[in-house]
């Protein structure tokens, strides 16, 4: 069975968000999850919030938000139990991007996991448990782009939207089984989940990278030296390192040491950035290397 559509509600303006502080607040169970840029940014931020409650699905645009302090209040408030999927990432996100502190947590991924579940991920325990199909079509898109599509919101609003059903179900499970008591003693480590420390740039990866022990000494220091340009670029421009360039082009480039544009170009998967102006630093970074 294929999730039906039903848009959720988007709330992009203070007053929408204000009256969706009144519709969820008398609500005992809300399911809740986000989406970041993660996998484009160097450091990332939550983009979007989804939450269902009270058979109604909300996703939240925290970059057109300025005030999300109601919803910070009943993140913490321990009367209402926050369903969440894999939850580790999502609490890091609330605590780092808004300090937020979520208690009183029923993880379904962790729940799966007590319950002896080998396939713990969303779509495969929906599928499972209701037939329902979830398309994965944006499973790796930059949710920092507006504007954002109906096929977008859709996608994100059924990461909570059947979440308190499950959850209903694994409870029902681990009480039948006598799991209840050490699963919401799991569920309670959570509440004190720490930040994970910035992401730290290590001078040595390259050595780490696949093929760099192949090569010799005077492109191990090219390697190196793009390693640390492509760092860089990544903190100035707040991408990714991959979107930079990829770890396979790097190597490629130091084994094959271009001195110039036309040797450049010539280098397979150079991205687009490098075959125009960034040619010619890229070029002096190499260059530099080698001498």
């Amino acid at each position: 069975m294929k999730a039906s559509m039903n848009q959720p509600k988007l709330i992009a303006t203070q007053r929408e968000f204000d009256r969706f502080i009144e519709q969820i607040s008398e609500a005992k169970h809300l399911a809740v999850d986000s989406e970041s840029n993660s996998y484009f940014a160097y450091t990332p931020r939550i983009c979007l919030i989804q939450i269902s409650a009270n058979n109604k699905d909300f996703i939240l645009d925290p970059l057109a938000l300025k005030d999300l302090t109601g919803l910070g209040r009943i993140l913490a408030d321990s009367s209402v139990e926050k369903i969440i999927h894999a939850a580790e990432n999502d609490l890091i996100g609330f605590r780092r991007d808004y300090r937020f502190r979520v208690k009183n947590i029923f993880d379904t991924s962790l729940a799966c996991r007590l319950l002896g579940r080998n396939r713990l991920g969303l779509a495969k325990i929906l599928f499972e448990n209701f037939g329902i199909t979830m398309d994965k079509k944006y499973q790796r898109c930059n949710w920092e782009k507006r504007p954002l599509n109906p096929e977008q919101l859709f996608y994100a609003q059924q990461d909570t939207r059947f979440l308190i059903k499950l959850r209903d179900q694994l409870h029902g499970e681990l009480l039948e089984k006598n799991l209840w008591q050490q699963a919401k003693r799991e569920f309670a480590r959570l509440e004190r989940i720490r930040l994970k420390p910035p992401r730290e740039w290590d001078p040595d990866g390259y050595l780490r990278l696949r093929g760099a022990q192949k090569l010799s000494q005077t492109s191990s220091r090219v390697l190196k030296e793009l390693f640390s340009y492509r760092e860089h670029l990544a903190r100035k421009t707040n991408k990714a390192p991959f979107r930079i360039m990829n770890n396979e082009v790097m190597v490629r480039l130091a084994g094959e040491t271009p001195d110039n544009k036309n040797d450049l170009l010539r280098v397979k998967g150079l991205p687009s950035r490098f075959k125009g102006k960034g040619a010619t630093s890229l070029l002096r970074v190499i260059k530099r290397a080698k001498s």
